[in-house]
């Protein structure tokens, strides 16, 4: 309830003129992922192997040398073998791959649909609520290294992950983000800035913000299921369409999905946090 307060005193200042224009086209926010992650991975064979790495990446190589706190450097491996990009590894040896991944999109903020022709009907259209324009896609660590290979095994991966958030023009956007990228089995730290709220706290938001009661639902069966990492909705009650995110095998995150309120009149929001996962989890 709060939050609810924050946002009508952020309103009543903004809130200078009731004469909008015409909306013309739809709004719409760019996004960078940034990943940073540094995988620790080890030849378990007592012969060489080479390892095939993804060109797609910007990937650096931290040969270890036996010494967890002295690296040799491998800048931008070039190495190939039968055509194949990658590295070799020595018997026994550890190294950590630093890959660095940057990918753009683009969300569409929904528009509220006005009728009529002007002939005096349709005064008001409706109302705007903070649409949740992204949902997440989850990591683990099988699937950043799925190398079907016996003696080749990961034992650990961490980073940072950074999500900029950008209107697209200097019009003033309202909307939730929540977190880019989920990782099924690994520890997500250091948020920041400070997430609004849960995503559960966000539905209810929306219901209160609306001025609507929330319908109370019997018990809801539980499905025995590895495939629906949260359960959300396929469509928000601002009408975006959205995806469950899912995952390949079982999850051990004990936190809550965060979300993002955001107001703006230009400028660009940057959401950060690390993510840490080694084997046994030590």
């Amino acid at each position: 309830m709060r939050r609810l307060l924050v946002f009508l005193m952020i309103f009543s200042v903004i809130t200078t003129s009731l004469y909008y224009p015409p909306v013309k086209a739809a709004s719409s926010v760019d996004s960078v992922l940034t990943l940073n992650l540094n995988v620790t991975v080890v030849n378990t064979a007592p012969f060489p192997k080479f390892l095939v790495l993804n060109p797609s990446y910007v990937i650096t190589v931290y040969r270890l040398n036996d010494n967890e706190t002295t690296s040799e450097l491998v800048s931008n491996p070039r190495l190939q073998l039968n055509g194949n990009p990658g590295i070799w590894l020595m018997p026994y040896e550890k190294v950590v791959i630093n890959l660095v991944s940057v990918r753009t999109q683009t969300y569409s903020l929904p528009q509220v649909s006005c009728g009529g022709e002007g002939d005096g009907s349709n005064l008001a259209c409706g109302s705007v609520v903070p649409p949740l324009v992204n949902s997440p896609y989850s990591l683990s660590a099988r699937s950043i290294f799925p190398v079907l290979d016996g003696y080749i095994k990961i034992l650990g991966y961490g980073g940072k992950i950074t999500f900029v958030v950008t209107p697209t023009d200097n019009s003033p956007t309202f909307f939730a983000v929540t977190l880019p990228v989920v990782f099924s089995d690994g520890e997500i730290s250091d948020m920041d800035p400070s997430p609004t709220m849960t995503y559960d706290e966000y539905k209810d938001m929306l219901y209160e913000y609306s001025g609507f009661q929330r319908k109370i639902r019997g018990p809801v069966q539980v499905m025995n299921t590895s495939s629906n990492l949260f359960q959300l909705t396929p469509k928000l009650l601002t009408g975006v369409q959205i995806s469950v995110p899912t995952v390949d095998f079982e999850t051990s995150m004990d936190y809550e999905l965060p979300v993002w309120i955001v107001y703006s009149t230009g400028g660009s929001i940057e959401i950060s946090y690390n993510v840490k996962w080694s084997v046994g989890g030590g």
